[in-house]
This record gives C-alpha cells, structure tokens and sequence, in this order.
C-alpha cells in the first residue's frame, strides 16, 4: 500500500468511527454538527471567511483529545482559491491532515451533565504543515443530552503563517491574486459535538 493511500484509508477510518482506535473512545465527534472556521484579511481591510468541512476526532474517558482536519476540504466558497489554497498554501498533495491532541479533566468530563457549562484554558499540541507547535486555547464544554459534549472556543485562536512555515505559500497566494497585502494571522473559531 502507498503511503497516500494509506493517509486516506486512516482519515476514512476517522470520519466514519471518530478515530482509527474508535473501539476505546468514549465520545466521538460529529462532523455534521461541527464546525472549524477561519478568517483571513487582504488589503488591509477586506475580511473573508472560510471553514474545512471533514474534520473527525475523540475524546477518551481519561481526558485525551484527538482531532484531525482534512486540509483537502477547506472552503472558501471560490472553488479556484479552493484549489490554490491546498496547491500554494497547505501542499495537500504532501501534508493532506492537520491534527490537534490536548489532554482536559477526566473528571471534570465526567461531571458533565446535560446544561451544565465549564471554561478552561487548553494547551495542545498542532501539527501542521509538517512542524508542531504548543498552543493555548480559552474552551467552554457544555453537557448535551445522551450525553454529548459540545467543546467551542470563547475566543479565537489566533495561528501565525510563521508558526509553521506557511510565509511562502501566503506570498504565493498574494502574488497569483495580485493583492498589496494578506496578514500572515488568522483567527480560528471551532465548534466541536462530541457524542457518545
């Protein structure tokens, strides 16, 4: 089996069980009720909106939080920036995931009951673009009914291009748009449903 194709064959796994060890994960995330969305800024002022629609990911019963985002999927609602952003920025044909793990209170986790709200500052870890860095997150978890979890940020998430080598790709992307400027920050908002 190649490589590529043992990436799809993982990330199949992680949308259809919620991750590749599916059998020991006490909740899995719901890629239809969930959501990772992104803004960028060009020329200074004009602001656009973009999200990845298959993300797939776990949270286990001791607190270890897994998420991978398929690049391939980012949205813009452009189709051809569709295709420049994963050609010129995210080289999907080389780095196709990104992947998130965090580690939270087990036993905050299990006192979630439905309604119930609890804030906290998450450090994780991101791989992205082939370099992995240590982040903070400020997260609010919220108890669902059967259950579930609904895992979102109180505040965005800024990621810098140079965080991860990304410079490049945003200047390609400057030049093929022929724009003065892109912000190498982006502020990145996740709504995440966890269910069991």
């Amino acid at each position: 089996m190649r490589w590529i194709d043992g990436v799809w064959l993982f990330f199949a796994l992680v949308l259809g069980m919620g991750v590749s060890t599916g059998a020991i994960a006490d909740w899995r995330l719901d890629n239809t009720q969930s959501s990772v969305n992104y803004s960028t800024v060009k020329n200074g002022s004009v602001i656009e909106y973009n999200q990845f629609r298959n993300i797939g990911g776990s949270i286990t019963k001791g607190g270890e939080v897994s998420v991978t985002i398929d690049l391939t999927s980012v949205d813009t609602r452009i189709p051809i920036r569709d295709e420049r952003m994963k050609k010129e920025l995210f080289v999907t044909e080389k780095y196709p995931l990104t992947t998130l793990s965090a580690n939270v209170d087990p036993v905050m986790l299990s006192n979630m009951t439905a309604g119930k709200t609890q804030a906290m500052e998450v450090v994780f870890s991101l791989d992205l673009h082939g370099m992995k860095q240590e982040l903070k997150a400020q997260m609010q978890v919220t108890g669902l009914e059967n259950g579930g979890l609904l895992v979102s940020t109180i505040w965005p998430v800024n990621i810098g291009a140079e965080q991860f080598g990304l410079e490049k790709g945003v200047e390609a992307l400057r030049e093929i748009a022929k724009l003065n400027s892109i912000l190498l920050s982006v502020p990145v908002n996740v709504n995440m449903v966890f269910v069991k």
